[in-house]
């Protein structure tokens, strides 16, 4: 009875030993450099209707807009016609054609679909409202209708003689919204921004001056645009914060990271080597008070931010950091050809790229796994 007793404690010492050998062996596997990248071959060619939207790819083929998912699958098919256009938010869509709106969602229903009388010359939407621009070129009018089509706002006169250059919608429930215009019969060009409270009021109205704004973005209640030569700070009713001001002259917006919390992640690279292929040799983070430069180990055509990471793409390799290395490291590609275009980064930490009409969803590797 007692060498039973024995054998019975021997083996359950040995089974011990192996259950945290193989807890270990697990341990280290998962925290080891991921050292490839993955891609996926997506079923489209490589058009400019081909747009990241969350974590899937949306693709318009002239009559149908698809939503596939990374590994290419197609979730669902949406028919909206010839010589649209489509905007994609976070998880919904704005389409258009002709005068003819759709809003839909990420499973691919239309929760509102309306002709709204005049040519739309585009359309943007947010978490709880869609706003489309009618109208003549010079005289726009602006729309802003909930998902299910409830007329919730239209402006007209603050848009009088000038060019609506784009619209978004920011707060904590997209409850606020902003517009970028053109004054182009004025002596010298002058962009101008106006902040709304939606169905309520015009809470500011900004001359930014001659420098060209191109983007806006919205981190810890401050919207941030960027224009030719500064990233300008406001606040919701439009108030500009001059001492926030950073100078980006001779840079340009390439992605940007905004998380639920903390300060974003907005990557430049200079204009100067942006304008042309494989040319990208230094990138910019700025991220609260810090603002730092890399040097990349190759020319690149594309970069971004994910999972605060930096990640820059060359013709045959991915190259990755975190906002605090010193050096970046490289990952090959596994096409048999060389990426010529940069399209746009996924939520779910892919990016998509192109091999002249080959589309691909690449992984983005991080330090471990």
């Amino acid at each position: 009875m007692s060498k039973r007793l024995r054998l019975i404690g021997i083996l359950a010492v040995a089974l011990s030993v192996v259950i945290v050998l193989v807890i270990l062996i697990v341990s280290l596997l998962g925290h080891a450099p991921v050292t490839k990248v993955r891609a996926y071959r997506l079923p489209c060619d490589y058009s400019d209707n081909i747009k990241p939207f969350g974590p899937y790819v949306l693709f318009y083929d002239g009559v149908s807009i698809h939503c596939m998912s990374y590994t290419g699958t197609v979730r669902w098919s949406f028919q909206v016609g010839g010589d649209a256009g489509f905007a994609a938010g976070e998880s919904v869509i704005a389409a258009w054609t002709g005068s003819t709106i759709y809003v839909i969602d990420k499973n691919g229903n239309s929760s509102y679909n309306d002709n709204l009388g005049e040519s739309i010359q585009f359309a943007r939407v947010g978490r709880q409202y869609v706003a489309a621009v009618v109208g003549d070129d010079t005289n726009p009018t602006l729309l802003v209708k909930d998902h299910y089509g409830a007329h919730m706002d239209m402006e007209t006169d603050a848009y009088r003689y000038l060019m609506l250059l784009d619209v978004g919608f920011y707060g904590k429930n997209g409850e606020y919204m902003w517009t970028l215009a053109q004054d182009i019969y004025g002596t010298a060009a002058n962009t101008i921004l106006n902040t709304f409270e939606v169905g309520k009021m015009n809470t500011g109205s900004v001359s930014l001056g001659e420098p060209i704004a191109y983007a806006v973005l919205f981190e810890n209640s401050v919207l941030h645009v960027i224009n030719t030569r500064k990233m300008l700070a406001f606040n919701y009713r439009g108030t500009e914060d001059t001492a926030a001001s950073v100078l980006v002259y001779g840079w340009k917006l390439m992605a940007s990271e905004v998380p639920g919390r903390g300060d974003a992640l907005i990557l430049f690279a200079p204009t100067s080597q942006t304008d042309s292929v494989f040319d990208i040799r230094e990138l910019r983070l700025i991220t609260g008070d810090d603002d730092r430069q890399y040097s990349l180990p190759d020319t690149c055509i594309g970069a971004t931010v994910w999972n605060k990471n930096l990640y820059a793409v060359s013709a045959d390799m991915l190259y990755r950091a975190a906002t605090n290395d010193n050096r970046f490291t490289d990952y090959e590609l596994p096409m048999e050809t060389e990426v010529t275009h940069f399209i746009g980064t996924l939520t779910g930490g892919n990016i998509l790229v192109a091999c002249d009409n080959e589309v691909y969803v690449l992984t983005l590797p991080s330090a471990s796994r």
